[in-house]
């Protein structure tokens, strides 16, 4: 074995390159299954493709595309998307077209045929689709109408035959979920109404079929401000599956589907994890029917994922023991009573689609990798879930949350007493949390000798309803001083160096970087905001339907008079105290993106270029909330990197 090489930390070789994070690194959105054979279908997003996300037949340890390449297989509904696709009990899959917004039916024999035009001749989006068991020609689908000065969500039924959509559902301000019972007779739909998001109230209602539209509706569960339901879908004896917060913890719960009444499915040993999540994007799928006693149902816990077998006679738990730590979106899916496919991460392996046997579930079988680059493991760090004591704000002593991932690389070791810079990346969302799945994002500094580190700071999901609970009417303070309350930590741990400390995010999380440089303009060396917000009131003015209330319990109680508020907007927004801010920053933005607006970075910058500040913007054409070509993934790694290596080491 050779020598390792002695050399500072951040300057050491690494095979993991720019090209494989960005070209070479897939996203899985989705998962399908067909009913009638078992072939398991994946939507993959390819960034070499300028983000076209594909749909492919997986199977032999190869994929096959199933739709030419003029098809994106993405949604926009809510803006975020998601549910961009499901399957017939016929083998036919029914899909949404991201370039037209057309709906389209890919047929077994491998005909696509357009059931529903998109623009310009419709204002109206669909996803989140779910097809009748018997008249295959009926599907149930989320719709979205963007009129000229508001956007009208409903639930309509799409007939693939005469091309026509038929609004059946409509009075609240969102839908999701919306699911025909296997004998056709019923249909059930969550729905929720501003001020609410789906993570904080959203109520489960349940209606007869009749052919043509909805009769008979009953409330089954649910409840605005305090209660929201997850995941509502039929099982196989068409009782109603569903998971709740009501505990604290999104639980599973079972209903007849004709009242009220309910049953806690009480999955021992789960009792504080969550069964369910907050569904920011449309057709999630994480726990499933294998047959009429066992469910498989991933779940969360200190923001780690797992898999147990759960069976309803016995009540009895099985884990199964994958070593899936990450599992998120429409991931889980049934291929047979014995077997489940699964999107998801492990420590030691980047985000796979993975066939598991139930009753042999360590040996579960990669189907296919989201990178084509063979990489030595031993070049991987794995990640390390941290609890630490907060020593900022009101809760002193009390404890937040976050991944840590130290350097590593088998080729070098950094000079005797020397510490490692850290990299502290802010989630977004904020209602969102990191799982330590292995991350080639993070790997490409862990591997080159940096620190990296994910805080999940007040207001995370994964640890129940009360943290995430935590963040109201603190945001932009929380956060922040939790995240400086974490390089505490690892300072006093010996395990970086707490003067050499950048930080990063994107969305809210490069909210969290721009406040934070403000708040506490000494504990970070430079700062990496993407698609950042820096005017809290402008974005609540400017920003889409599905979030234009989320922010507003964030940052202050209802009955707040109005002249705290715009206090509160004032304090809040780093485009107020961007003077403050001493150290390098680096702004990424979209210029489609409708969710934080390019003028929240270009006033940033305005104010910082004013005071002579270190400040640089980077906008890239054609990208949205989010980026997903690789030309524009590479080149955002490239920019971080060149601040990194001016400012930390």
């Amino acid at each position: 074995m050779a020598a390792k090489k002695t050399a500072p930390y951040g300057t050491w070789t690494s095979p993991i390159t720019t090209e494989i994070v960005s070209g070479s690194s897939l996203s899985f959105s989705e998962v399908h299954v067909n009913p009638t054979n078992g072939s398991i279908y994946l939507i993959e997003g390819r960034p070499a493709e300028k983000g076209r996300a594909a749909i492919v037949e997986v199977k032999d340890g190869s994929s096959v595309d199933l739709v030419p390449a003029d098809f994106n297989l993405r949604t926009k509904v809510h803006e975020y998307g998601g549910g961009a696709a499901a399957t017939s009990s016929d083998g036919s899959i029914v899909f949404n077209d991201f370039y037209s917004d057309s709906v389209f039916l890919l047929t077994p024999t491998g005909e696509v045929k357009k059931i529903l035009p998109g623009a310009p001749e419709s204002k109206l989006r669909y996803a989140n689709f779910d097809v009748h068991p018997n008249a295959h020609e009926i599907i149930a689908a989320v719709q979205e109408e963007h009129r000229e000065k508001e956007v009208i969500n409903s639930l309509a039924v799409i007939n693939s035959k005469n091309g026509k959509a038929k609004t059946i559902v409509e009075g609240a301000d969102f839908y999701s979920q919306p699911k025909f019972s296997h004998d056709g007779k019923k249909i059930c739909w969550l729905q929720w109404n501003h001020p609410d998001m789906p993570w904080t109230g959203t109520e489960l209602y349940v209606a007869d079929w009749d052919g043509n539209k909805v009769v008979n509706s009953t409330k089954i569960a649910g409840e605005a401000r305090k209660e929201s339901i997850s995941q509502s879908k039929w099982h196989v004896d068409d009782s109603l599956l569903f998971c709740s917060d009501r505990t604290g913890f999104w639980q599973l719960y079972r209903s007849d589907g004709k009242s009220p009444d309910v049953q806690h499915l009480p999955v021992k040993g789960l009792e504080q994890a969550e069964l369910g999540g907050r569904d920011y994007i449309l057709g999630v799928c994480t726990y499933i029917s294998l047959n009429e006693n066992q469910l498989v149902v991933s779940y969360t816990k200190n923001a780690t994922s797992g898999l147990t077998l759960f069976d309803l006679a016995t009540k009895l738990t099985t884990e199964l023991p994958a070593g899936l730590v990450k599992i998120e979106g429409t991931a889980v899916k049934k291929v047979s009573e014995k077997e489940i496919v699964v999107i998801g991460d492990t420590l030691d392996a980047p985000t796979g689609l993975y066939l598991i046997d139930i009753t042999n579930p360590t040996a579960k079988k990669l189907l296919k990798s989201s990178t084509d680059a063979i990489l030595p493991t031993s070049v991987f760090s794995p990640a390390q879930t941290i609890d630490f004591p907060r020593t900022h704000g009101s809760d002193l002593g009390s404890k937040s949350h976050a991944i840590f991932i130290p350097p590593r690389n088998p080729d070098f070791e950094a000079p005797s007493g020397t510490k490692p810079p850290l990299i502290v990346f802010i989630h977004g969302g904020p209602t969102s949390h990191v799982s330590p799945g292995l991350s080639l994002g993070a790997q490409y500094y862990t591997s080159r000798g940096y620190a990296y580190c994910y805080v999940n700071y007040a207001g995370s999901t994964g640890y129940g309803r009360k943290y995430r609970e935590d963040l109201d009417y603190s945001w932009g303070v929380k956060d922040c001083e939790d995240t400086v309350s974490c390089i505490d930590y690892l300072a006093e741990k010996g395990l970086i160096d707490g003067s050499k400390v950048g930080i990063t995010g994107g969305s809210s999380g490069g909210y969290t970087v721009l406040q934070g440089m403000c708040s506490f303009p000494q504990a970070f060396a430079a700062g990496n905001s993407l698609y950042g917000i820096g005017n809290l009131k402008s974005l609540g003015e400017d920003t889409h339907k599905f979030e234009s209330h989320y922010l507003f319990a964030l940052l202050f109680p209802e009955d707040t008079p109005e002249e705290e508020k715009e206090k509160i907007y004032h304090d809040r927004s780093p485009c107020y105290h961007a003077d403050k801010i001493e150290k390098p920053l680096l702004l990424l933005q979209g210029d489609l993106d409708k969710v934080v607006p390019p003028e929240q970075s270009f006033e940033i910058e305005r104010i910082l270029k004013k005071k002579g500040a270190d400040v640089k913007l980077v906008i890239f054409k054609g990208e949205g909330h989010g980026f997903k070509m690789k030309e524009h993934l590479q080149q955002a790694i490239e920019e971080e990197e060149a601040l990194w290596k001016r400012t930390l080491l």
